[in-house]
């Protein structure tokens, strides 16, 4: 028997050490999922000044957000993709809010929107951009602009904020010809 408690006692340990003593194996960690792609147009207006909206595809990575936010933030915030178009939206402008229910989009845009450029052409293009881009969406046919937090009638006196805008196809040019 002492000499079995000899001979195996060994062989136990040095199996024991050969098992322990083997590096571990890497733990391999799965690949995150790629993101997925969000694609949209927003309607800038024309830098000529010929009250025409022009298309911009936009293809971002999904940031998880919905897409109509991500197309209003582009609108908003985001820089021309061509010198043929130009922002409307004054320096600072920032979306405060965006809700949508029974097809009406309601944005919430903080004081800065108000140093919009003078004269009627500078309220109907942003008016009309910001329409055409929000509609793209099945869930949203109409949109009301509120500046911090209340409705206004007007932004610089010339057009009517007071009700909600709709869709206006009339003004979007249709090839690069510059027909609308």
């Amino acid at each position: 028997m002492k000499l079995f408690k000899w001979l195996i006692l060994p062989l136990v340990a040095a199996c024991l050490l050969t098992v322990g003593c083997q590096p571990a194996k890497p733990v391999e960690k799965p690949l995150p999922p790629p993101l997925k792609e969000q694609s949209f147009v927003v309607y800038r207006a024309d830098a000529s000044g010929q009250g025409h909206l022009i298309v911009e595809k936009h293809v971002i990575k999904d940031n998880g957000r919905p897409v109509f936010e991500n197309a209003l933030q582009a609108l908003v915030e985001g820089r021309p993709q061509s010198t043929k178009t130009e922002n409307l939206f004054p320096a600072g402008t920032k979306v405060l809010r965006l809700s949508v229910k029974d097809g009406l989009a309601t944005v919430d845009f903080s004081k800065e929107i108000k140093n919009l450029g003078e004269g009627s052409y500078s309220e109907i293009m942003l008016a009309a951009s910001l329409a055409n881009t929000l509609t793209e969406f099945p869930e949203i046919s109409k949109v009301q602009l509120l500046v911090e937090g209340r409705k206004v009638v007007t932004l610089n006196g010339h057009l009517d904020f007071s009700d909600p805008f709709v869709r206006d196809e009339s003004m979007i040019m249709k090839s690069k010809t510059g027909e609308k």
